[in-house]
């Protein structure tokens, strides 16, 4: 893996990793919004069912009520008091019993009252409940109107009592176009209107219109200020994650420097010893005559000096990857390599036939594409089937350019060609060695990928009735 490819896959996991968080983030915003507002909503229902409940009024405790409970209350405290007094005077130890149970009255009404509040707590948070009126301040804080209607639709009172701004015309108003609607609860601008019956035994429908102005506009401040947290989150963490991957991926780079060098300096080392070996036979067939045993080390001194030949191949192709590439005009590069296989071709009774237009101009290097169409036209003949045609083609589709190099082969049925551009990988290993007709090493159709890479482009097989076909794609030259 070069230091391009490193680069590209760190960039790749930015990009990925930024959009995760940023959908994550967004969802997280989106539900506790759609949260807030099912709240508001449910809690502005509840709202409007008890002022309709009350025929369009909030109704307000009554001081003589407040006098008379208070009363009671000082009269039940001095009793307990006196009868406790009588108690502890009568009788010490009944006395402490007395405490006892007192304490323990005591704790229940604690727990009782704790589970109220928490009884009511709970509905609060999720904006349910009636109990509106029991809320401290409820009255002063909701500001609303009421329409009346009788039995037959006629106008009967409107109450403007709770809002300043809307007169007796206005609400009429208001409340014939809710009667319009089919949604008998609902927004209207600021408003949230609700059409209800009224109760027993008036009769008829009742228009309540509340104001949440306020409620309203926190949502929207809670909606814009997530917006802002989510886009400068999504930034930040672009940022971090750009900054730290950098030293990530350094040692994977400076191991994929370490491996290019090793791959030349193993292949210049390896030239040696090989050298000597041929040497070495080609003085023993001089000295003894030619056998089996001198021929089998001839071929496997060839088969090294190729994969030798091919590792420096791929390490230069590697190398290359960095380099600019120039517009040029590839068609005859194309032409010319591929009229240098027509005899090799022939002489195995095979066809080879070209589609290559005049000109067609592509930014790379004549050395990149001549390499290119040299390992897939070799391995074209290599592996067409007998008496079998080979075709190359070169088009131009828009701003894209196609270099598909097809053979017949009629066993490619079933085969995983996805597999084909892995280094050292054969479809038949004991075919292509044993017999030794379909000699390869596996690694020509990744040099092949890697010189298309550097030429930022896609190569990919596939098989067609009988016949398959590499298919090499660029991008034209502007």
């Amino acid at each position: 893996m070069t230091e391009r490819e490193i680069n590209r896959i760190r960039s790749r996991f930015i990009l990925t990793s930024t959009l995760t968080l940023f959908c994550v983030m967004l969802l997280m915003g989106g539900c506790i919004y759609l949260f807030s507002a099912v709240t508001v909503r449910n809690e502005v229902r509840g709202i409007m069912r008890y002022i309709a409940a009350n025929d369009g009024d909030l109704p307000v405790p009554s001081a003589a009520d407040d006098t008379e409970e208070q009363t009671v209350d000082d009269s039940t405290v001095s009793e307990e008091s006196t009868a406790e007094e009588s108690t502890a005077e009568g009788n010490t130890a009944e006395g402490n019993t007395a405490e006892g149970n007192t304490a323990e009255e005591e704790s229940s009404q604690h727990d009782s009252s704790f589970s109220e509040e928490m009884e009511w707590s709970l509905q609060g948070i999720f904006g349910i409940g009636d109990d509106f009126g029991e809320i401290p301040d409820f009255i002063y804080t909701t500001r609303f109107f009421a329409v009346l209607f009788s039995a037959d639709d006629e106008l009967e009172q409107v109450k403007t009592t709770h809002i300043a701004y809307i007169d007796d015309a206005q609400a009429e108003e208001y409340a014939r176009i809710a009667l319009r609607r089919r949604i008998h609860f609902g927004s209207f601008g600021r408003y949230y209107y609700y059409v209800g019956d009224r109760p027993a035994p008036a009769g008829g429908t009742i228009v309540i219109y509340l104001d949440r102005t306020a409620q309203l506009t926190l949502i929207n401040r809670m909606l814009f200020a997530a917006l802002a947290i989510l886009g400068l989150g999504t930034c930040l963490s672009f940022f971090f994650m750009r900054l730290f991957s950098r030293d990530i991926v350094r040692s994977e780079i400076r191991n994929a420097e370490k491996q290019k060098q090793f791959i030349t300096n193993a292949s210049h080392e390896l030239k040696t010893p090989l050298a000597v070996i041929r040497a070495n036979t080609e003085m023993q067939e001089m000295l003894d005559g030619e056998t089996e045993w001198t021929r089998s080390t001839m071929r496997q001194v060839d088969r090294m000096s190729g994969l030798i030949g091919n590792l420096v191949q791929i390490a230069r192709s590697q190398e290359r990857e960095d380099g600019t590439l120039e517009k040029i005009d590839i068609a005859a590069a194309v032409s010319e390599t591929a009229d240098s296989f027509v005899p090799v071709a022939a002489s195995e009774g095979k066809t080879l036939t070209k589609e290559i237009p005049s000109s067609v101009i592509l930014r790379t290097d004549e050395s990149l594409i001549r390499q290119l169409t040299s390992i897939l036209l070799g391995n074209a003949v290599k592996y067409c089937d007998e008496n079998g045609t080979i075709r190359v083609r070169l088009e131009k589709s828009g701003r894209h350019v196609r270099l598909l190099v097809s053979n017949d082969y009629a066993e490619g049925a079933g085969v995983d060609y996805k597999r084909f551009f892995e280094r050292f990988y054969r479809q038949d290993e004991a075919h292509t060695i044993a017999d030794g007709t379909k000699n390869g090493y596996g690694i020509g159709l990744s040099i092949a990928e890697s010189l298309v890479r550097t030429m930022r482009g896609t190569i990919g097989a596939d098989w067609k009735d009988g016949v398959i076909t590499f298919t090499c794609s660029f991008m034209a030259a502007a």
